[in-house]
Formats: structure tokens, C-alpha cells, sequence
């Protein structure tokens, strides 16, 4: 694979990337205009939304931080997979070059797996720290 073609690739994941998180920001933005059109429709309704006029704790304002580090660390290691899947279509029949993009792959699905074993941590930890936090009343 040319280095051209390794930049047009890194290019067009980065425009998408930025593409989506552009887009999952102004979902998450309370004041975009979808979230006020759902707030009037709500409230129209009689629907009364408690949670969006609570203070964040710590442990959710942690957990959104860490969800988006994890989103975007998970993106990259899925852009792993689609590169060494094209690697792997490309090297013609090439010993060397399959063995590097399974050894690509490989990689990229344990760091996934890592991944998701750190993110099933946090998520355990954030819950006891809620747990202390803010107990349950009896």
C-alpha cells in the first residue's frame, strides 16, 4: 500500500470522524434547536422531564468525558480493522503482506477488547462512586 493511499484513507476517516462528533455534540447540546423543539413538545404534552433540571454529579459528568474518550478510541481501532481489511484485499496474494494485515487486525480487535474491558471497569467504578455518592433512601 503507497503512501497515498494511506493518506487518502487516514484523510477521508478524519472528516468522517469529525463528521460524527460534530453531530453527536449538537444531539448532546441541551440548547440546540431539536433538543428546545422536544422540550416545547414535552411540555405541551404535560411531560415533565426531572432529570434535565438536576445538577450533574460527579460521577455523571465523569462518565460522559470517559464515554466520549472511549467513542473516539474506539473509532480508531475500528479505522484498524477497515485498514488492514484493505490491506488484506490488496496484497495480491502477497505472504508478506497478508501476514501484516492480519497481524493489523489482530491488534486492533485486542486493543477493541481492551477497550471494552476498561470501559465495563469505569462503568462498574462510576456506579459504586454514584452508590457513595448520592445513597439510595431507605
Amino acid at each position: 500500500m503507497n503512501l497515498k493511499k494511506i493518506k487518502s484513507i487516514s484523510l477521508t476517516a478524519f472528516f468522517l470522524f469529525i463528521l460524527l462528533s460534530t453531530s453527536v455534540a449538537l444531539a448532546a447540546d441541551p440548547k440546540s434547536r431539536v433538543n428546545a423543539g422536544l422540550d416545547i413538545t414535552a411540555g405541551q404534552a404535560g411531560i415533565i422531564d426531572t432529570a434535565a433540571h438536576q445538577k450533574p454529579d460527579l460521577a455523571s459528568a465523569l462518565g460522559t468525558v470517559i464515554n466520549y474518550i472511549f467513542i473516539v478510541v474506539g473509532l480508531v481501532f475500528f479505522t484498524f480493522i477497515l485498514v488492514g481489511g484493505y490491506m488484506w484485499m490488496s496484497a495480491s496474494g502477497n505472504e508478506e503482506g497478508i501476514k501484516k494485515a492480519k497481524t493489523l487486525i489482530l491488534n486492533a480487535i485486542f486493543g477493541l477488547m481492551v477497550i471494552f474491558f476498561a470501559y465495563t471497569l469505569v462503568w462498574l467504578i462510576l456506579n459504586a462512586l454514584r452508590g457513595a455518592t448520592f445513597p439510595k433512601p431507605s
